[in-house]
């Protein structure tokens, strides 16, 4: 299932994830991972596994309140991804969207995947209601291509991402 026509067909495609896309999944967020400051986590294979499997069947079939975005190439190798969720603030009743994780793999940037992931979460996010679309940004690589990105996109700069290390890694 595609989000829409303006996003199928051409050299890529972006669709919801279904169960059987996981193992690819893996593969892609492990490469993602690894390209970004976030490499320094240990990728835990099962843990991202049973918390793909959770929001493809609760949240995005079930609930309808989390997608898993995936870009394929011509060829079907899946490319990129985008999962991402409709909350409401703490103290709003409007839903929001905000994207949880975001990502293109190494060798596949600047192929147009990001942008068609991204238009596929705005169309997202519009038919599920939401007021806004947030996105954070905090893999460390590429901040101002990044900043670009967003606002050519159309999106606002509000504020930064900032960490702190409290704990060597082991």
């Amino acid at each position: 299932m595609t989000i829409g026509n303006l996003i199928h067909g051409g050299a890529m495609d972006v669709r919801f994830a279904t169960i059987r896309d996981i193992p690819d999944c893996l593969e892609l967020g492990f490469q993602v991972q690894k390209s970004t400051r976030l490499s320094r986590f240990a990728y835990e294979r099962t843990v991202v596994e049973k918390n793909l499997r959770n929001m493809i069947v609760v949240g995005q079939q079930k609930r309808r309140s989390h997608c898993l975005l995936l870009a394929e190439d011509g060829n079907g190798l899946l490319i990129g991804g985008l999962i991402g969720c409709i909350e409401t603030h703490l103290f709003s009743h409007r839903p929001v969207a905000n994207m949880i994780a975001y990502g293109v793999r190494p060798g596949h940037r600047m192929t147009g995947a990001a942008v068609r992931l991204m238009k596929a979460f705005i169309e997202w996010a519009k038919r599920r209601g939401a007021y806004e679309v947030n996105v954070i940004i905090n893999s460390g690589i590429n901040i101002e291509r990044n900043d670009k990105f967003m606002k050519k996109m159309g999106f606002s700069k509000t504020g930064s991402n900032y960490a702190m290390t409290l704990k060597a890694m082991e």
